[in-house]
């Protein structure tokens, strides 16, 4: 019964995964507009992000297209945990931008690591009064 016990503790040790919820829900973040400062926080909760890629070299957890609206992505602050990611600047023209954020969570002792791939839309409006 001991040994028993032992291998079905093993079993479900092994079987954990982190699962990584990243927020906002759903797929759409708030519109911008042009000339207007924009920021808007996405979250990875449910450990900390590696920021490696398959191969073992540094890269950055998220991409925006198209790359000429005046918006960037940077983590949010100096954590290592890289778990925020902000959408941040001036917009400088209008359109729709997809953000996508992907990659993996650290594992732990008892827990594999987690893989997380979420894009987001939202729309750069035109400033009132513009033409």
């Amino acid at each position: 019964m001991k040994n028993f016990f032992i291998a079905f503790i093993s079993i479900l040790l092994s079987a954990c995964t982190l699962h990584a919820d990243v927020t906002p829900a759903g797929n759409v973040l708030n519109d911008a507009t042009v000339g207007i400062p924009y920021n808007s926080e996405i979250n990875i909760i449910g450990g900390a992000v590696s920021s490696l890629d398959y191969n073992g070299k540094k890269r950055f957890i998220g991409e925006i297209t198209p790359s000429d609206t005046g918006l960037s992505l940077q983590y949010c602050n100096d954590s290592p945990a890289r778990n925020c990611v902000r959408v941040q600047g001036v917009p400088v023209k209008p359109g729709i931008v997809n953000v996508r954020v992907s990659g993996g969570l650290f594992g732990t002792n008892v827990a594999t690591g987690g893989r997380f791939d979420k894009t987001y839309t939202f729309k750069i409006k035109e400033a009132e009064g513009s033409s």
